[in-house]
């Protein structure tokens, strides 16, 4: 499964191959800028979002699939940093204000509806809508691609294309051009998201994170610490991990590797043979001085000592617990 793909706005930097130097080129020159739209990096499935306003970082989020979560802006920084160089896409795409409302939207907000649009009344909803004078955003999904038409007080303001589309030349409004895609002959079948609400918030944290601290983390990959602002984010490397396996197929083995890694089947830092676990399952991370168990949106989830987490410290004799597999925290060394 690949990520999804949004409305691309203007393209500033064509996806290419993911590199921490090619992040640090990409926002090296937007601080202090009035530049407005976000950072995409896709890895598999998983295409993260870094959302900026005016020259500053706003907000992120994470779709996995078509599922999104938000992220606050360390925790983007933190996954980011695991994935390795030459996986994955990066692109640059700056945004209109409204655009950007609605990735957020997106991101941030819970759907009144959503289902295959032969099962929802889109043209009821789109009539309410109008008739309610109501703020809305309808995303129609086809083939991981998302096509995004906002509406102001009822009134269609504007439609953004993911997959090449753009104004219709025959001169159709964007209601109708959003109808006509909807109801579509296809072999594979439109899905439609109807968001009424709008709700939108900056993350916590971006007032205590700068661009400029963004690429100094990424910019310093040989440093045993890697600091995104004074005092606020320090992701520390080459620290080394030992784990002992309770419970599970490898249960009596001793893996290890060295910090930042990810859990996981195949292709990850240190492999869980475990068919309840997923390919990239959780990362372990030295932030601030502390050790993070960060749970990847994995499908079967993670637990430190029985309880589920997305992110928790970890300390040495903590349990986690993936698939049908148990870790115990033996040890961090330098």
């Amino acid at each position: 499964m690949t990520a999804l793909t949004l409305p691309i706005g203007t393209i500033q930097a064509a996806a290419t191959t993911y590199s921490r130097e090619i992040m640090v080129e990409l926002l090296k020159g937007l601080s202090g800028s009035s530049f407005t739209g976000y950072l995409g990096i896709s890895n598999g499935d998983r295409l993260f979002l870094l959302f900026i306003f005016q020259g500053t970082p706003y907000s992120a989020g994470l779709a996995v699939g078509e599922k999104p979560t938000p992220l606050t802006i360390t925790n983007f920084c933190a996954q980011v940093a695991t994935i390795r160089d030459g996986s994955g896409t990066i692109s640059l795409h700056e945004t209109d204000p409204v655009l950007l409302k609605c990735m957020l939207v997106f991101i941030q907000d819970e759907p009144a509806a959503k289902g295959p649009v032969n099962l929802i009344n889109l043209d009821g909803m789109v009539s309410q809508i109008k008739a309610n004078e109501a703020d809305a955003l309808v995303i129609l999904e086809k083939d991981g691609c998302c096509n995004f038409f906002f509406f102001l007080d009822g009134t269609k303001t504007a439609a953004y294309w993911s997959d090449g589309l753009s104004e219709d030349p025959n001169g159709l409004s964007v209601d109708e051009q959003m109808l006509l895609y909807a109801y579509q002959e296809t072999a594979t079948p439109v899905s439609a998201t109807i968001y009424q609400t709008l709700n939108t918030m900056k993350s916590k944290d971006s007032s205590n994170i700068s661009l400029e601290g963004i690429v100094r983390l990424f910019a310093a990959v040989e440093d045993t610490e890697q600091t995104i602002a004074p005092g606020k984010l320090t992701i520390q490397h080459h620290d080394q991990l030992r784990l002992k396996v309770l419970e599970g197929t490898q249960a009596g083995s001793e893996l290890g590797g060295s910090l930042p890694c990810v859990l996981g089947r195949k292709d990850a830092d240190i492999v869980i043979n475990d068919p309840m676990v997923s390919k990239r399952h959780a990362a372990i991370q030295i932030i601030n001085g502390k050790l993070l168990l960060v749970d990847l949106h994995s499908t079967n989830g993670t637990t430190l000592n029985n309880e589920p987490v997305t992110q928790r410290e970890l300390k040495q004799g903590d349990r986690i617990g993936i698939g049908q597999t148990v870790l115990l925290i033996k040890a961090v060394t330098p």
